[in-house]
């Protein structure tokens, strides 16, 4: 039998098909053009975000350097302080090499000498116990003397002895061992850019019995949770700019605490933290340790005010004019 209908209609039919095959072919194409463009636009948008972060960490090392240069002009005014110091210290061992003669006269004088080298080196912030040492051998010389008309003197003197005994010495050198050490460990530190997970160490362990598909794979696809994104989209080479910035911190931190200056080794040391919060891989021990070190060194006191010696100092000076005046 036949039928000429049948060959026209499957035609037909497979020319719709094509159609519509060719429409789905054409909207995958625009969908897919409209995926690469968002992921484009997402790259690029993250790139100028990490090169603004980049820029503001630039700008918080030059901030840092400048305070670095102030804390060490700091620095060298203390030290001319403590060379001044060196040249009274030199001028009264050669006034005990010169005097012969143990009279009450010579020995006000170098008891006044002496206190006011020991004034200098309290103010200065030196240990409290070598100024303690001091005026007690000088009231033992003059006890030895037995001079009643010394008995105010070696009553202020014994009242300044009271006073530095009482007195709680912030301990400076070890604060400043502890801040060197985590100096030195900056390097070890690891950060967040560059963090390794848990589980790639020991996949790179076996790594040797794998296969180089594996291996690829491994390096290609890393996921891990990071609460810090900017810090976490930092290229490599940022890695330096990141710990010459915290050891700048640290080592304001240090000249801080050898000038005395509590508010600024207090805001140095919660910067470092807040650095070591924002960069550094807080789940490893190091860091953990570093951060908790920190911590412990905002509660130290170092800028104790230190007792005077000006009563003992009043007593000397009131004794010599007193003899000069009976001559």
């Amino acid at each position: 039998m036949y039928r000429p209908a049948a060959a026209p209609a499957a035609a037909g039919w497979r020319n719709w098909i094509a159609w519509v095959a060719l429409v789905l072919a054409i909207g995958s194409a625009i969908w897919t053009g409209s995926r690469l463009d968002m992921h484009e636009s997402e790259a690029a948008r993250r790139l100028q975000a990490g090169e603004q972060r980049i820029a503001q960490l630039e700008a918080a090392l030059q901030h840092a350097q400048a305070l670095l240069r102030d804390a060490q002009s700091r620095t060298a005014v203390l030290e001319s302080k403590v060379l001044e110091a060196a040249g009274l210290q030199a001028q009264i061992e050669k006034l005990y090499r010169n005097l012969a003669s143990d009279s009450t006269d010579v020995l006000l004088a170098e008891s006044e000498s002496a206190l006011a080298l020991a004034s200098q080196q309290l103010a200065l912030g030196s240990n409290p116990q070598a100024a303690l040492g001091a005026l007690q051998e000088i009231e033992s010389r003059l006890r030895r003397q037995d001079d009643p008309s010394l008995g105010s003197v070696r009553r202020a003197l014994q009242r300044d002895i009271d006073r530095l005994k009482e007195y709680p010495a912030a301990d400076i050198g070890s604060l400043a061992l502890r801040l060197d050490g985590l100096l030195a460990s900056i390097d070890q530190l690891p950060l967040l850019a560059s963090v390794r997970t848990p589980g790639q160490a020991s996949a790179e362990a076996a790594a040797a019995g794998l296969s180089a598909l594996r291996d690829e794979l491994q390096q290609l696809f890393r996921v891990r949770r990071v609460d810090a994104p900017d810090a976490a989209l930092l290229a490599p080479g940022q890695a330096y700019f990141l710990r010459q910035n915290l050891r700048l911190l640290l080592l304001n931190a240090r000249l801080s605490l050898l000038s005395r200056s509590e508010a600024l080794f207090r805001s140095d040391l919660e910067r470092a933290i807040g650095w070591l919060r924002d960069y550094y891989d807080d789940r490893s021990r190091g860091v953990a340790g570093a951060t908790a070190q920190l911590r412990q060194m905002l509660g130290a006191r170092i800028a104790l005010e230190p007792p005077t010696l000006a009563e003992s100092l009043a007593a000397v000076r009131a004794a010599r004019a007193v003899r000069e005046a009976g001559r």
